[in-house]
């Protein structure tokens, strides 16, 4: 099912004392999965006190205002009898707030449980199906990689369709890449062992690129090693679909090759994030004296780096060459190529990847 993208559609938002009678939350605009009571009389308890808290976020249709953000607080404030409370108002519709309340608590707030953010990454997916994974995870607040993983379970179960392509943050279309499940070192040693048969010739040996990119994969995680003592050459592809030129991979193999590693550190620490917000959250007494705080911004630093040293492309300036754009490195990372204002014909177009 397909739905405009909120943010750009809705106005400049007002704020304004609404009745709280006239707040609705009947349209399926609720960005958990469940109201929690204790928190709510908490609230309803502070405002009995007296304490101020941020208003809450609505959409109004012309009819009706929709409420997308601050179930909590308009909960509370049912309980404590308030007439009136102060709302951000968008105009919009219905749809729109439902969208918007799926990045709703990822910064701020009560935080949201691991269910409370796979609901609203599976919600996400069917509401833009055809948007790319950052896309997604931008807007609800999480890595891409959580995404991916969410939409090949949807994918697999039917509730969505398979893509060839997807837009992407930018608003290109891109071939929708599907990396293969992860196997045992000797079941990939076997598929490298096929593969590397598939693509070299019988009679004159000579060895003809394939242009999946699992080659990448496969070549590191079957630990051949490097280019120089296996039988396969450097890739002439890189992760973005372009082609590398020859002047230059052997001086990138070794970046390219090691990226599914650097993948696999990511998702660690990523897994590591997200086991210790949940205990957080939890209010689990053995958490007492942690530092949350200190620790989420250190691993949020290393997350940043790792993702800043993988190889996503060869630099469009450069060509592989080195340049101050890419750091000497011939390479840059997602973001970086995202960044770069590349010219007309400074690449070759994207390469389908099966």
């Amino acid at each position: 099912m397909q739905h405009s993208e909120a943010n750009d559609f809705m106005s400049d938002p007002k704020i304004q004392e609404l009745p709280v009678g006239k707040i609705r939350i009947d349209g399926d605009t609720q960005p958990r999965m469940e109201v929690y009571e204790d928190v709510v009389e908490d609230y309803r308890r502070d405002m009995a006190r007296g304490a101020q808290f941020p208003p809450v976020e609505v959409v109004f249709d012309g009819t009706d205002y929709w409420l997308f953000d601050g179930f909590h607080r308009y909960k509370a404030a049912r309980l404590a009898q308030r007439k009136k409370m102060t709302a951000i108002i968008y105009e919009g519709t219905k749809e729109e707030a439902a969208w918007r309340s799926l990045g709703a608590n990822a910064v701020h707030g009560l935080r949201r449980s691991r269910e409370d953010t796979a609901w609203a990454i599976e919600r996400a997916i069917k509401f833009h199906p055809d948007r790319s994974n950052r896309f997604i995870a931008r807007h609800v607040g999480v890595d891409h990689n959580t995404v991916a993983r969410q939409r090949k379970e949807l994918e697999s179960t039917g509730e969505i369709h398979q893509l060839e392509k997807l837009q992407g943050v930018d608003g290109r279309w891109r071939p929708a890449h599907r990396w293969g499940a992860v196997r045992s070192p000797r079941a990939l040693a076997r598929a490298a062992a096929r593969a590397r048969a598939e693509i070299t010739d019988e009679i004159t040996g000579e060895y003809h690129q394939s242009r999946r990119m699992s080659d990448f994969s496969w070549r590191w995680r079957a630990r051949i090693g490097p280019f120089e003592s296996a039988a396969l050459p450097p890739p002439e592809y890189d992760f973005a679909g372009h082609r590398i030129p020859k002047g230059v991979q052997d001086r990138l193999a070794y970046a390219f090759d090691y990226r599914p590693e650097l993948d696999r550190m990511v998702k660690l620490a990523q897994r590591l994030q997200e086991d210790l917000m949940m205990g957080f959250s939890r209010r689990n007494r053995i958490f007492a004296g942690f530092d949350w705080t200190w620790c989420d911004n250190m691993l949020e630093q290393m997350l940043m780096r790792l993702r800043s040293i993988c190889p996503h492309s060869v630099c469009p300036r450069c060509q592989g060459a080195g340049c101050e754009i890419c750091d000497q490195r011939g390479w840059v990372n997602k973001e970086r190529l995202e960044e770069i204002d590349q010219r007309p014909g400074a690449l070759p177009p994207p390469v389908e990847v099966a």
